[in-house]
């Protein structure tokens, strides 16, 4: 089976290296799989080919360049897919613009639930008749897509999430000393692509309100708003227990170091670092928006806060700092859910027999 697995761009963030791991493990599945963006190429892109897995990029020069469309359909037309899988929205329209055009089978992707950019649901509203089908990894982003784009049921598959990689755990004690951090500090670790649905200005906010905690936040993670944050955190009333670690590909030594991982995100689908943070057995506090109320379940596995501004999520911290017990419930549970997930195949088999039944289906 040739697929093309393609994306908006391949710049570092969730979307692009859970992309990645996915690529890798169809590839060990047997498939034969390359990997295209829209964008130029970005530091996911040499990670795959290092890795033996091809890619190409279209090269865009924005949201507006329909040339875009033109190199797109030469790469297909160069690799003969069997299949098209696209994910985000740029890519989900220009796959399936293209797809139609050459005829190649073409299904589609939502990463998140995605409540910011209202054109993006009419984008992908007026073109999702001309894929083949629409995958998502939760049950949450299902029901989102069902309505927001007007999706049957049955043209939406839900596949297991995928723990991209589980951060190894080293001496907290060393992990500490390596962040230059205090042995006694309350850490708070908030970690990924800066951005403004993120609301990264909650977390530096509640580092301020928990002043007599010794409170210590590490923010690891890059991305547009870099500067603005950088400037926020040294002008904040917490400046010197705002640690910016940048972009790390190894979560190890900050959760490793963390008492607890701050997630007060406006929107997200199953974000890398909350299924990572499961895995390892750090506890998450995190926004009570739909897609992390699924993964908290019942008996919860996240500690979830109702509300926008930073006083309840201050209140939840201060619960984990003093409750071993229920740390130690949120670990357990976390733990044992994420298991199965650690290993990326788990995700990628469910993902070949979706491509299997499309395949199928639009040769008949």
């Amino acid at each position: 089976m040739r697929v093309v697995l393609l994306v908006t761009d391949l710049q570092l963030g969730g979307t692009p290296l859970r992309l990645a791991a996915l690529a890798r493990a169809l590839r060990d599945l047997g498939a034969d799989v390359t990997v295209g963006c829209l964008a130029p190429p970005g530091p996911v892109s040499a990670r795959l080919e290092a890795a033996g897995i091809p890619t190409f990029t279209c090269d865009a020069r924005g949201p507006r360049d329909l040339l875009t469309l033109r190199r797109l359909a030469r790469h297909l037309r160069r690799l003969q897919p069997d299949l098209v899988h696209a994910t985000l929205t740029h890519a989900n329209v220009a796959a399936r613009l293209v797809g139609g055009w050459l005829r190649v089978p073409v299904v589609t992707s939502t990463a998140t639930i995605e409540l910011e950019r209202r054109w993006h649901r009419w984008t992908e509203r007026l073109t999702a008749r001309w894929d083949c089908g629409h995958v998502v990894n939760s049950r949450a982003v299902a029901e989102h897509v069902q309505r927001a784009f007007r999706l049957p049921p049955e043209h939406v598959h839900v596949v297991p999430p995928l723990i991209t990689t589980v951060p190894p755990r080293i001496d907290r004690g060393l992990a500490r000393a390596k962040l230059g951090l205090p042995a006694d500090a309350f850490v708070v670790l908030w970690a990924g692509r800066f951005d403004p649905v993120k609301r990264i200005d909650v977390c530096i906010r509640c580092a301020e309100l928990l002043a007599d905690s010794d409170c210590h936040l590490l923010l690891a993670g890059d991305g547009p708003l870099r500067g603005a944050i950088e400037q926020r955190g040294r002008t904040s009333l917490a400046a010197k227990r705002i640690h910016l670690l940048g972009w790390q590909d190894d979560l190890g030594p900050a959760m490793s170091a963390a008492d607890a991982l701050l997630l007060p995100s406006r929107t997200e689908g199953l974000p890398n670092t909350v299924l990572q943070a499961m895995a390892f057995g750090l506890p998450v506090v995190a926004a009570d928006i739909p897609a992390l109320r699924e993964l908290a379940g019942d008996p919860p596995r996240l500690l979830l806060v109702e509300a926008a501004d930073p006083q309840p999520y201050v209140h939840a911290l201060r619960r984990l700092r003093t409750d071993a017990a229920l740390r130690a419930a949120f670990v357990q549970r976390a733990r044992a859910w994420a298991a199965p997930y650690a290993d990326p195949h788990v995700a990628a088999r469910t993902t070949i027999a979706v491509y299997q039944r499309v395949i199928r289906s639009s040769s008949t």
